[in-house]
């Protein structure tokens, strides 16, 4: 069994690699490309083959599955041209080896004016974008080295008075090797129904011709897909953690990669290298491959305990090159 899932990673890896066209600018809700948590954001993304944070959710439905008791993450981030979004969730565990979750995502643009062909310099109205997503998790072992995990989402996105509304679900796999710390992780996130914007923005009053009295008409749109994605990623520990051979009580280096193929651009790969000290204090950097803005990442971690409860805060760097750097914060506490 664990033969045939390695066969069936390492398979999926290729899909679309000889694609003739560029499919930049084909997909809607492009806020779901966003890292959730801090952590993933300083790691380059590469937590595809992670599990046992509540944001696993975002990257990897089955990463919850190791989750037990009640755990709550939230984060921050503040991009690029005065955007910023939020992202917070839940998970529970419901019986021995599966687990329930929830989170919500949120961006918001700020207030922005509204430009038009006579009034290039603005009108004096000012309009904002705001996009949500909305999701249920559950995940659970399968055996004691697989697990798996589904989501499904709600996701809306509006523009001034312009709404589009869509469903999707992913679903991820996790594996442990039992070699070294060696995880491999699977999914497919955004496998759902096309966004179409509709909104009283888009009627007007017509008139053609001879025709004096005016007719109400309205502006035609497009439907567009979700920005579905493939990813699969590993990670091993090469001094301590699960590793054998080079053991370390108070030391743990784990290197991470991922694959990323997504169904609106080139395939995109994702570094990082994480070291933590007692299991306390955490140093990471990342390095993003063929991203057209995103590229080296840093962050740092904290872990302890107050009154019985664990927390846990995470801060990541990210360069956006020209856009300019963003800034994350995150707070993850177990009850």
């Amino acid at each position: 069994m664990k033969r045939a899932y390695c066969l069936l990673l390492l398979l999926c890896v290729p899909v679309a690699a000889d694609s003739q066209f560029s499919r930049v600018g084909t997909s809607a809700a492009q806020f779901l490309k966003f890292p959730a948590d801090a952590r993933s954001a300083a790691l380059g993304s590469a937590t595809a083959g992670t599990y046992g944070d509540v944001s696993s959710m975002h990257w990897n439905p089955s990463g919850i599955a190791s989750i037990r008791g009640l755990s709550a993450y939230f984060s921050h981030a503040g991009l690029y041209a005065d955007i910023a979004y939020n992202f917070a969730g839940v998970v529970v565990g419901i019986t021995d080896g599966s687990t329930l979750g929830a989170s919500a995502f949120y961006l918001d643009s700020g207030e922005m004016e509204q430009t038009t062909i006579d009034k290039p310099e603005g009108t004096g109205a000012f309009f904002s974008v705001r996009n949500y997503c909305f999701s249920l998790c559950y995940a659970r072992y399968m055996t004691e080295w697989l697990m798996a995990g589904v989501s499904l989402k709600y996701l809306r996105e509006d523009i001034w008075h312009e709404t589009a509304e869509a469903v999707a679900f992913d679903i991820g796999s996790t594996l442990e090797t039992g070699f070294y710390g060696l995880l491999f992780g699977m999914s497919i996130a955004n496998f759902g129904t096309d966004m179409l914007m509709t909104g009283d923005d888009l009627k007007f009053d017509y008139s053609a011709g001879k025709y004096t009295q005016e007719r109400g008409a309205s502006l035609s749109t497009d439907a567009w897909p979700l920005p579905v994605t493939i990813r699969a990623g590993l990670s091993i520990d090469v001094l301590g953690g699960a590793n054998q051979i080079i053991e370390s009580e108070d030391h743990k280096v784990t290197v991470l990669a991922a694959y990323n193929e997504p169904n609106d651009s080139d395939p995109k790969g994702n570094f990082g290298l994480e070291y933590g000290w007692s299991n306390t204090l955490f140093a990471r950097g990342g390095y993003y491959y063929n991203y057209d803005a995103a590229r080296l990442s840093f962050g740092l971690g904290v872990k302890f305990d107050v009154s019985g409860l664990g927390f846990k805060v995470d801060y990541a760097f990210v360069d956006y090159r020209t856009l300019d750097a963003v800034n994350m914060f995150a707070l993850g506490i177990e009850f």
